[in-house]
């Protein structure tokens, strides 16, 4: 198959299937989602749609339309790092300071591979808002701390992938989009999708879309906003594609033989990443139907999911108005591709990518787990008012802000929800890089400092400052700081 565009790409069939059909309808009327694209391939049988809006209010969405990825990105990055290892330009056991020996690592962070990274097992934080820039979050590393060596856990990192896709650059002496599209959107047919996202490239992109108010939950029928305009930094989420390229570069990992004529190292690196590599992987998304996964582990920058009708490879991508996520299966040569304007820490794609690919193996009905029955409605949180709390607690409770548009607005106290009632919290409620449930603050030492998270291993710190009349005005999340601002 040639560069895809809507030409070979079939109006009908599945994606227009009634199930399919209602899906779209409730992410579009009752989920802040203004419009996207899924395509999907069977074979070489292709089928397409495009729906809604180019963000709030907009023209209607084209097929050609290109979103940002987000995180799948990190599953380009590690196909390309896959393929400088097949042709011996690279070793991906090597220690990331070997190239880059200017970095300083992490408290604890012993002597981190470029598979450590890859795999999200090197123990680092997940990342720091405050920077733009792929070197500057790099240096910002010694403001952190890793808690476990590095092979230990998966923890997901987008910092690491920052510095892996600087330490890509170094080894072969170009940029990193340059390298990107050389080393792998020619070969695979998708010159045109984007590998810098920068103001240059931004009329090329769908609007992306968020809620307009970024300090409270959102609610079917709230306002909508185009996002705010942020570049993208180093290779964590730095490319942009339509759904129809997207597909084309997942049907190089469901196909990677069909390829071989232009690209015959694609099939050893293909089965590189695919190797489950983590202890653990990402969770799967329960809300709406989906195909049983049996206990996923984390390959080379792609999530691997083993079920009954074989290995399903994915990724999502959340960013500031955009959300994605592609599904490859080798087993059955299935792929599917969904972009959306839609905000990226909400899991919208996921559910409609894993839907689409459950009508997709229907007929394996016993495979299938439903979900919920209304899974839009399932997937907004609930969650009761956060007060105070005691004289200790209250004078850390609050709101707090930076200038961040990745998580712009936290709110401090204590929570009623099941399981945390009475801890001290970090509430958000929007922002991509934003936890969303409320994460407990654990207590370092009593001295205002506080893991954030309650899991064992967890490398996030976060320190309340500037005490005025016994009351902390800041808020310090691994580099990034937030100022106390009026209560809601």
């Amino acid at each position: 198959m040639n560069e895809a565009t809507p030409d070979n790409a079939a109006q009908t069939g599945i994606l227009h299937a009634q199930p399919i059909g209602a899906l779209i309808n409730a992410l579009l009327t009752s989920a802040p989602v203004s419009g996207g694209s899924v395509a999907i391939s069977r074979g070489e049988t292709i089928e397409t749609r495009a729906f809604g809006t180019r963000g709030p209010n907009g023209a209607p969405v084209d097929p050609r339309d290109r979103f940002e990825i987000g995180s799948i990105s990190k599953t380009v990055a590690a196909l390309a790092a896959a393929r400088l290892e097949v042709e011996g330009k690279i070793a991906l056991d090597s220690p990331v300071r070997d190239h880059l020996p200017w970095l300083v690592l992490p408290e604890g962070a012993g002597d981190p591979t470029l598979r450590h990274l890859l795999a999200h097992t090197a123990g680092w934080i997940a990342g720091n808002s405050a920077a733009p820039g792929e070197v500057a979050q790099a240096l910002s590393l010694t403001e952190s701390r890793a808690v476990t060596a590095p092979g230990e856990r998966f923890h997901y990192s987008n910092v690491g992938y920052v510095v892996l896709g600087l330490a890509l650059a170094e080894a072969t002496g170009t940029s990193f989009a340059a390298l990107l599209r050389e080393q792998l959107f020619v070969p695979l047919g998708i010159p045109g999708a984007i590998a810098s996202i920068t103001g240059a490239e931004r009329e090329q992109l769908c609007p992306g879309t968020v809620p307009s108010r970024d300090d409270a939950q959102w609610e079917p029928g709230a306002a909508l906003s185009e996002q705010s305009w942020v570049e993208p930094a180093g290779a964590d989420g730095n490319v942009a594609a339509s759904a129809l390229e997207l597909l084309q570069f997942g049907r190089a990992l469901s196909n990677p033989e069909s390829f071989t004529g232009r690209a015959p190292w694609l099939p050893a690196a293909v089965a590189a990443i695919a190797t489950p590599t983590a202890p653990s992987g990402e969770d799967i998304l329960g809300a709406g139907p989906h195909l049983t996964v049996n206990e996923a582990r984390y390959g080379l920058g792609v999530n691997v999911e083993p079920t009954d009708l074989g290995t399903l490879l994915t990724h999502g991508g959340g960013m500031i108005g955009y959300g994605a996520f592609l599904i490859a299966h080798p087993d059955s040569d299935i792929t599917v591709a969904v972009t959306l304007s839609t905000p990226g820490e909400w899991p919208h794609a996921e559910l409609l990518a894993r839907a689409v690919h459950a009508e997709l193996v229907r007929e394996h009905s016993g495979t299938i787990a439903a979900g919920a029955d209304n899974p839009v409605a399932a997937l907004r949180v609930k969650r009761a008012p956060l007060s105070p709390g005691n004289e200790e607690q209250a004078r850390l409770s609050g709101h707090y802000r930076s200038y961040t548009p990745w998580c712009p607005h936290y709110e401090v106290g204590v929570s009623a929800e099941p399981g945390i009632a009475g801890q001290l919290v970090l509430r958000a409620y929007s922002g991509v890089e934003a936890p969303t449930e409320d994460t407990p603050l654990v207590s370092i030492n009593g001295d205002d400092a506080f893991t954030v998270g309650a899991e064992a291993g967890t490398p996030e710190r976060a320190r309340f400052g500037d005490v005025i009349g016994g009351v902390a005005q800041t808020l310090n999340i691994d580099g990034c700081v937030y100022s106390r601002v009026t209560s809601r």
